[in-house]
């Protein structure tokens, strides 16, 4: 058996490995970091991201105090831990500029990693913004002693005297032993454990979509519990609706975004009933829907107006990335159309009468002001819904747990 000595073992190669290894590796340490995959920058989720940087979805440069009230205002947070966190986004976004990761802050309150780049247009938001991100973090850590080991799957956590004294696991087919001062579990989530995940978000999650690595199998959490740490708040996730056609055909990924849709429209289930206060937001939505009865049975409705302003989505055009109009359509999406509510119903198989009412008393509500009072409250900023109507078959996707340990 192999037997490897560093004073800080970070386990899991993503953004937050590289960055604690790296972090670590400036105070001295003698850091190993590993990861499971056979990649030269590990296999997650930051190698297919847009590259947003964001702090509870504001800039992480927001002053400190505005983000512990917002985050804290949410009711589930720890104030402890939102309160470091909150007073080191800023910092945060500087140390990486420090150790060379370009970072681009040209968007007023919007701080992206570099974006320049070739577009893909799916199943991810880019070919390269994270891989570069990750490469000038891995050049620093090298240059600073760091090692790194790959093709390393960590099984157990290894405690004497009461101490986690580093990891147990498998290299090759053989057995390895990582022995550290210091152990930092950096492992992502656990969106690729189907049974996590209907353990822990809802019964039916598993019938979400998975939009991030299948690497993220929960290895690190498991771990920790097994040795007795405390874990909490995971049923939260971040993850978006997306169509529901991506549960057909795994070859098509309706990536862009309906955070726009989720907005101005509404939400309805199979009966033609809102069930969700869509001014939450989409990631709101995402979570209540997650946790439901019938996790792929949603329709999200919305009019014309709204498909149109689609074609010219200012997020979509912000990280150069398809908008939902046309590709949504282009690419054979479950979106419908109706002249009125009621062919739109008909088209949906959903309940004619119900949908009718349902979209009549919240126009009703939204001309009065009185959202409010609905049977489900709408906050945000609602609008009027007006023939024609767009109907859109939708799914939570990518339940990347918030959990704090």
């Amino acid at each position: 058996m192999e037997t490897i000595h560093s004073d800080v073992l970070v386990a899991g190669a993503g953004l937050a490995g590289f960055t604690a290894a790296v972090r670590a590796g400036e105070q001295g340490a003698k850091v190993l970091l590993i990861d499971k995959s056979n990649g030269e920058l590990g296999d997650g989720n930051v190698l297919m991201a847009s590259g947003s940087l964001r702090a509870g979805g504001k800039s992480p440069r927001t002053n400190p105090r505005e983000l512990y009230d917002f985050v804290m205002s949410e009711g589930v947070g720890y104030p402890d831990l939102v309160r470091a966190w909150s007073e080191t986004c800023n910092r945060a976004v500087d140390w990486l500029i420090s150790s060379g990761v370009k970072v681009d802050e040209s968007a007023p309150g919007r701080v992206w990693l570099d974006q320049s780049g070739e577009v893909s247009l799916a199943p991810v938001y880019k070919k390269d913004v994270g891989t570069r991100a990750l490469t000038k973090l891995k050049d620093r850590f090298i240059k600073l002693g760091g090692h790194y080991l790959n093709g390393v799957e960590a099984e157990k956590l290894l405690v004497e005297n009461d101490c986690v004294c580093g990891v147990s696991g498998t290299k090759s087919g053989e057995t390895i032993e990582l022995r550290s001062r210091a152990t930092i579990l950096s492992t992502g989530g656990f969106s690729a454990n189907k049974e996590m995940v209907k353990r822990y978000i809802g019964p039916h999650a598993d019938e979400c979509k998975l939009r991030g690595s299948k690497q993220d199998t929960g290895d690190g959490l498991r771990m920790a519990l097994q040795v007795g740490a405390k874990a909490v708040n995971l049923q939260y996730f971040y993850g978006h609706l997306i169509s529901r056609k991506a549960l057909v055909d795994d070859r098509f990924w309706p990536y862009p975004r309906l955070d726009s849709f989720v907005d101005e429209g509404i939400l309805v289930d199979r009966d033609g009933k809102r069930f969700v206060d869509e001014g939450r937001g989409d990631v709101a939505v995402a979570n209540e829907l997650a946790r439901s009865e019938n996790v792929t049975g949603a329709v999200l409705i919305f009019d014309q107006a709204s498909w149109d302003a689609a074609k010219d989505d200012a997020f979509s055009n912000l990280v150069k990335t398809p908008a939902p109009n046309p590709w949504l359509m282009d690419n054979e999406g479950e979106i419908f159309f109706g002249a009125t509510i009621v062919d739109l119903a008909r088209t949906l198989a959903v309940n004619n009468a119900n949908l009718v009412k349902i979209i009549e008393g919240y126009n009703r509500a939204v001309e009065s002001g009185t959202c409010h009072s609905l049977p489900v409250a709408r906050t945000g900023k609602p609008k009027l819904l007006r023939a024609p109507f767009y109907g859109l078959r939708v799914v939570p996707a990518s339940p990347s747990p918030w959990a704090e340990s």
